[in-house]
C-alpha cells in the first residue's frame, strides 16, 4: 500500500524539477510578480525576471535578440519613461506542461511624455518556465504595440 502511495505522489511531480506541475492560479500569481517589477524604476529588478538565454521581441526594435546586454538596454529604455499605473486586461493562462506555461494578454501602463503622462497598451506573450533551482523565468516574450483600428491613420 505505501508503495502505491509513493508511485501516485512521485506520477504527480514534474519531471524536471521534481515539484508539483504548475497550476493556473500559481502561474497568474507568478505572471503577477514579474510584472509588479515593470513599474519598479529598476532595470536590474526587471531583467531579474528573465532566463539567461530569453529570446525577446520587443515593440520597439525590428528584431529579436537573446543578447541579455541588448535586452537590459531596452529594460533601461522603458524605465527611463518612468512607467506607472500597469495593469493587465484580457489575460490568458496556457499551461504547457508541469514546468512551463505562457500568459498573454493586452497591458496598459501610463508613461512620462514631459509634462503629460498618455496611457499606453500593447500586447504581449510571456512563456515561462520552472529552472532547476525552481525559480520561474521568462524564456520567451513578444510585446507588440495595439494595431490601428479600421479606417484610422
Amino acid at each position: 500500500m505505501m508503495v502505491a502511495v509513493l508511485a501516485l505522489a512521485a506520477c504527480a511531480k514534474s519531471g524536471q524539477t521534481g515539484q508539483a506541475p504548475v497550476t493556473e492560479a500559481e502561474a497568474t500569481r507568478i505572471a503577477q510578480g514579474a510584472e509588479a517589477s515593470f513599474s519598479s524604476g529598476d532595470a536590474n529588478r526587471i531583467m531579474a525576471n528573465y532566463g539567461s538565454k530569453a529570446v525577446m521581441i520587443d515593440a520597439s526594435n525590428p528584431t529579436p535578440t537573446d543578447d541579455r546586454s541588448a535586452q537590459t538596454g531596452w529594460a533601461k529604455t522603458f524605465t527611463s519613461m518612468r512607467p506607472a499605473d500597469y495593469a493587465v486586461t484580457d489575460r490568458h493562462i496556457q499551461l504547457v506542461g508541469p514546468d512551463a506555461f505562457v500568459s498573454s494578454g493586452v497591458e496598459s501602463f501610463t508613461v512620462q511624455a514631459g509634462a503629460a503622462r498618455p496611457k499606453v497598451s500593447s500586447r504581449f506573450t510571456d512563456v515561462y518556465q520552472r529552472q532547476g533551482d525552481g525559480q520561474w523565468k521568462i524564456v520567451h516574450e513578444h510585446v507588440s504595440m495595439m494595431p490601428t483600428p479600421a479606417g484610422q491613420p
